[in-house]
């Protein structure tokens, strides 16, 4: 059933096999015409016919191309969701302290337990008159996973000397070429594009990290930027927390459905591990180690998913160029079968023609 306006249900016509009419759509590629004249610029455009016995013969083999393409692509999704699961293996080992396990057993002296700075820091913020540093309350520990010794647990908000809000959109005609300010989009909190909107600009003098509210997605940014789009947050770590790391903490975490505004609600109120500052940038350099070798897979697995679209491409480009399959002399030629069909059709015409007149002259009388 066609669930919104604007569907057109096409039905070839009985000279061109339903199946390869849809694979020749495919091969196309359609200009930006504006909504409802896409079809306008489609219904002018010329397609190739080839002779009817020809065309299920091509099908077939488009369909056996196809079937050896797709299980291609199917294991490089299993690739790509197996990296995925690796990144979360990683990230979860690094925060339950296990990356660091015997690096720490060999620093140990060096090591000031997070428990220890936490109450320095609580002590800190109590002598801070003007309040410009939130003071960090008890935590309920009793059925949270066990840390390392060396470690400490911690609220989220605890970590966050400095949340903006940004609530600026820019329309798309802001958007610039690439060598201005990059645009942080809401929707993916990814660069979106570029501008010169230089009053709106968000200066970063130290690593940031951007959390899209709605998407509950973050991006780490060490360079200025501006916010392209309502909903996002803008989160700078104290300094007793290291921005990508904290940033490869958010990357950990699973939101739950709370609702548009409410994730960061959520998000504040959580707990988060804090390992000792020395140990933080071993964390952070053991996770990159690995992670870059998963990133370098999976670049070459996008760059082979999208070979596979340029092969499928080709196996249409092919096809309608008449080479897919060998010709049989024996078929009727498509002009032929064009010119049998269009005599038909005259035919029928003027059949219809001479019952409307009939009828209409039986109405007369």
């Amino acid at each position: 059933v066609p669930g919104a306006d604007g569907v057109k249900v096409l039905r070839p016509d009985e000279f061109f096999d339903p199946k390869l009419f849809y694979y020749f759509l495919q091969s196309i590629s359609l200009p930006e015409k504006g909504y409802a004249r896409h079809f306008q610029w489609l219904e002018k455009s010329i397609i190739p016919l080839p002779p009817l016995p020809e065309q299920p013969r091509i099908v077939a083999k488009i369909e056996e191309l196809f079937t050896k393409l797709d299980a291609g692509v199917e294991a490089l999704k299993k690739v790509k969701a197996q990296l995925k699961r690796y990144r979360q293996a990683v990230l979860k080992y690094a925060f339950e302290g296990k990356l660091t396990q015997e690096w720490r057993e060999a620093n140990k002296d060096k090591l000031e337990p997070a428990s220890v700075f936490l109450e320095r820091i609580k002590e800190e913020r109590k002598k801070d008159a003007k309040g410009k540093l939130k003071e960090i309350t008890p935590l309920d520990t009793f059925d949270l996973p066990k840390l390392p010794k060396e470690w400490a647990w911690c609220r989220f908000g605890d970590v966050i000397g400095n949340i903006s809000l940004i609530g600026k959109k820019l329309k798309q005609s802001e958007y610039q070429e690439k060598g201005m300010l990059p645009v942080i989009d809401q929707g993916q909190s990814f660069i979106g594009g570029y501008t010169d909107k230089d009053e709106l600009k968000i200066k970063v003098e130290q690593p940031l990290i951007i959390f899209g509210d709605h998407t509950k997605v973050f991006k780490y940014v060490n360079v200025d930027f501006v916010a392209g789009a309502d909903g996002i947050k803008v989160l700078k770590p104290e300094e007793f927390y290291n921005p990508k790391l904290f940033y490869y903490f958010a990357q950990a975490i699973s939101l739950p459905e709370k609702g548009y505004a409410r994730h960061f609600q959520w998000l504040e109120k959580s707990l988060i591990p804090l390992p000792p500052i020395y140990e933080q940038l071993k964390i952070k350099d053991e996770i990159e180690s690995r992670l870059s070798t998963s990133d370098e897979m999976e670049k070459v697995v996008e760059q082979t998913l999208k070979q596979s679209e340029r092969l499928r491409q080709s196996i249409l480009k092919t096809a309608f160029e008449g080479k897919l399959v060998t010709q049989d002399p024996t078929d009727e030629p498509a002009e032929k079968l064009l010119e049998r069909i269009k005599a038909e059709k005259a035919k029928k015409e003027a059949e219809t023609k001479g019952k409307r007149k009939k009828s209409k002259q039986m109405e007369l009388i």
